[in-house]
């Protein structure tokens, strides 16, 4: 049997900065046979291949509900739990070879299930209710009153980088859905875009000389005010995401570089409206 080579991406729910740590630690290792696991770290706008959610965590479950997966998005659950999930589910303490196997045989049926749709020319999108919602509200109240504010408009999208092929990269994407992609190269002349455009979605490339992201983030929420605007970090991955700097700054996430056409349309569409 050959070895197997994609790498898996891991969106984990409910559990401590340790445990992510540990997970983190253990899941990275490379094995001779066996798909090759990442940690999504917090802030990741990537989209995940797989959840582990903590059982135990009233929180991560109803977060987990609202997420409405399909067949095509496995879910692990760890410990033990009241509220019926028909998820797959490992008892703690982690037996962590035993969890390289279940995840192994779980992202197996999602590549057959994924090889199936392809064939009869399907898509796999979330599916809605197929399982029942809980019914838990454990929003915080400023959650809330985020959601009092104007959704999204439709707009254009700004880069800021010293590189201009970025730019084209998206503007390329975008072209069928009629958005238009600015370039920025310093903050000074971001923050006079924004102001005469007012773009729907800003991405900065963290590399990029002489810019502070969290700076310049944190001056175009302000300059802002009034409508909702997304800045998206874009990093290497040495780049050490700074999760508290970013959620004051109003960062809603980052992406690691390099990016694939579908990451970055992912992405877009879970912001914009795109038509």
């Amino acid at each position: 049997m050959p070895t197997k080579t994609p790498t898996i991406a891991i969106r984990l729910l409910g559990f401590s900065p340790k445990e992510e740590e540990t997970f983190s630690t253990v899941l990275a290792v490379l094995r001779e046979k066996g798909y090759r696991y990442l940690v999504l770290k917090t802030g990741s706008l990537q989209d995940p291949d797989i959840h582990i959610v903590n059982a135990e965590d009233l929180k991560a479950l109803a977060t987990l509900s609202d997420l409405n997966l399909g067949g095509a998005q496995p879910v692990l659950l760890i410990g033990k739990t009241e509220v019926n999930l028909h998820y797959q589910s490992m008892p703690r303490p982690i037996r962590w070879r035993k969890l390289f196997d279940v995840l192994d045989e779980l992202i197996d049926r999602r590549q057959l299930l994924l090889t199936t749709l392809s064939a009869f020319g399907e898509v796999a999108v979330p599916e809605r209710r197929r399982r029942e919602r809980l019914d838990l509200d454990l929003t915080d109240p400023a959650e809330y009153q985020k959601m009092r504010r104007p959704s999204v408009p439709r707009g254009g999208i700004m880069i800021v980088d010293k590189d201009i092929r970025f730019r084209e990269y998206v503007a390329m994407i975008m072209d069928k859905y009629g958005i238009t992609v600015t370039l920025a190269t310093d903050e000074r002349s971001a923050l006079m875009l924004d102001k005469n455009n007012r773009h729907a979605m800003t991405m900065i490339n963290s590399s990029t000389p002489d810019i502070d992201p969290y700076r310049l983030c944190a001056e175009l929420k302000k300059q802002n005010t009034d409508r909702r605007t997304t800045v998206i970090f874009l990093v290497d991955k040495s780049f050490n995401y700074k999760v508290a700097n970013a959620q004051q700054a109003g960062c809603e996430g980052f992406l690691t570089k390099p990016l694939s056409r579908k990451q970055v349309l992912s992405t877009i569409q879970k912001f914009l409206q795109l038509r």
